[in-house]
């Protein structure tokens, strides 16, 4: 039997069920995130492709780069498999699967900021070009406490999914800085940063979801204050003497 619309229902006197209103938007919500992930998994492989030729001799990088480089990989795969299982109407899998993601995002935060400090302590080639070891491990560490809250509420608000997926969306859109820095220095002639560009495409999902259901998520509102917030943040940090004295210590 065909399903009436909310206003064939309204027209003969009755009143619209909540419940299928709900069911009938998420085919639509599924294939918003899918979109989505999709578009994760393809701003990360246009960013790395400058760097193809390492999956082919990795002899350059030590352990501690390539540990780095798979857990990000991972995160984005996950976070893939994770919208693709939801949209298959796979929730037991993707519950299943959610165990690793926690996992997951441990070893990012521990090994991300291992690596941000051999990097700073290293310094030349191991830092992006023109930006110095305490600016660089100041945007580093923020960027992972900021991924950490993020995910963190997600993944502890995963009973109540209208929040949890927009959480771990915004979590793994932060992610993208890395690979945004790579695609527009090599392919592109903006003078754009990196993290405009990411908060362009946050801002794109925001209005997207906002226009669909005619408010604007707390989620969102929350989750994107909370981006802006570590993008001038960590600006600041940097110059502060607090900082500057931890940084030392940090790198000696």
């Amino acid at each position: 039997m065909k399903p009436r619309s909310n206003q064939s229902v309204q027209r003969l006197g009755g009143t619209i069920d909540q419940v299928n209103t709900l069911a009938a938007r998420l085919p639509g919500e599924r294939r918003f995130y899918l979109i989505a992930a999709v578009g994760i998994i393809v701003v990360v492989l246009a960013g790395f492709s400058i760097d193809f030729d390492l999956l082919f001799d990795m002899s350059s990088l030590s352990f501690l780069v390539r540990a780095h480089g798979l857990v990000m990989f991972a995160w984005v795969g996950v976070f893939f498999a994770q919208v693709f299982l939801v949209a298959l109407h796979r929730v037991d899998l993707h519950r299943r699967l959610g165990i690793f993601s926690v996992a997951l995002a441990f070893l990012i935060v521990i090994i991300g900021t291992y690596t941000s400090i051999v990097a700073a302590r290293l310094g030349g080639n191991h830092l992006p070009p023109g930006i110095p070891a305490i600016p660089f491990l100041s945007g580093s560490l923020l960027l992972l406490l900021t991924f950490s809250v993020l995910a963190g509420t997600g993944l502890a608000m995963r009973r109540r999914p209208d929040i949890h997926k927009r959480m771990m969306l915004l979590a793994t859109m932060l992610l993208l800085d890395a690979a945004l820095v790579r695609f527009i220095s090599a392919y592109t002639h903006w003078s754009i940063e990196a993290v405009w560009v990411r908060n362009l495409l946050v801002l794109a999902c925001i209005v997207v979801d906002t226009l669909r259901y005619r408010r604007f998520h707390p989620a969102f509102l929350a989750g994107g204050l909370l981006l802006l917030a570590y993008d001038f943040t960590q600006v600041w940090l940097a110059g502060t003497t607090a900082w500057l004295h931890f940084a030392k210590w940090v790198l000696t």
